[in-house]
């Protein structure tokens, strides 16, 4: 298991910064090329579009495993330790219960195209393809916020903690 939550920890970690460098490089040569007169790539618009699509579902995912997304902490932050546990352990799950929703949604949509043969306008790549990176975004998310839950519960990790939680030792 402790192989599998290492490959699981790092895939996106690795994968979103080497797609931010692919999406700097399809830019400059977007800009490369609308500055030089009758030469402008289409398809780099459209690659650029399908590169951020990714490279959000991967941030959403590594924003979990920092404890950088989005929360409503600022009033929870003033509870007792065992409320706070509480309100993380129903803030993550109402984060996985939407995931799995969109996912199973993404499934319906990727099979349409599929039985479809829809394909993007430019480069003609299957749609599915397009769509793919939600699909993998929630799948990957919702295994880091499970790990969560589960070392949320065996007192592992701390949710919605101080600086001042931690150095008084109140997790521990």
């Amino acid at each position: 298991m402790s192989k599998l939550v290492k490959i699981i920890k790092n895939i996106d970690v690795y994968i979103g910064p080497i797609v931010l460098l692919m999406i700097l490089i399809d830019v400059i040569l977007q800009v490369v090329s609308r500055l030089l007169p009758g030469n402008a790539i289409s398809w780099t618009v459209e690659v650029g579009e399908m590169l951020l699509g990714a490279l959000i579902w991967l941030g959403i995912s590594v924003g979990v495993l920092k404890n950088a997304h989005v929360g409503f902490d600022l009033i929870v932050k003033k509870f007792p330790p065992k409320i706070k546990k509480a309100f993380g352990l129903v803030d993550n799950t109402l984060f996985i219960v939407y995931l799995i929703l969109l996912g199973s949604f993404t499934v319906q949509l990727l099979y349409y195209y599929t039985k479809l043969g829809s394909k993007s306008t430019i480069l003609g790549i299957s749609m599915f393809w397009v769509r793919m990176p939600i699909l993998i975004g929630c799948i990957l998310t919702t295994i880091r916020l499970l790990i969560k839950q589960y070392r949320v519960l065996r007192n592992q990790e701390i949710v919605f903690a101080d600086d001042e939680d931690v150095i008084k030792g109140e997790y521990e």
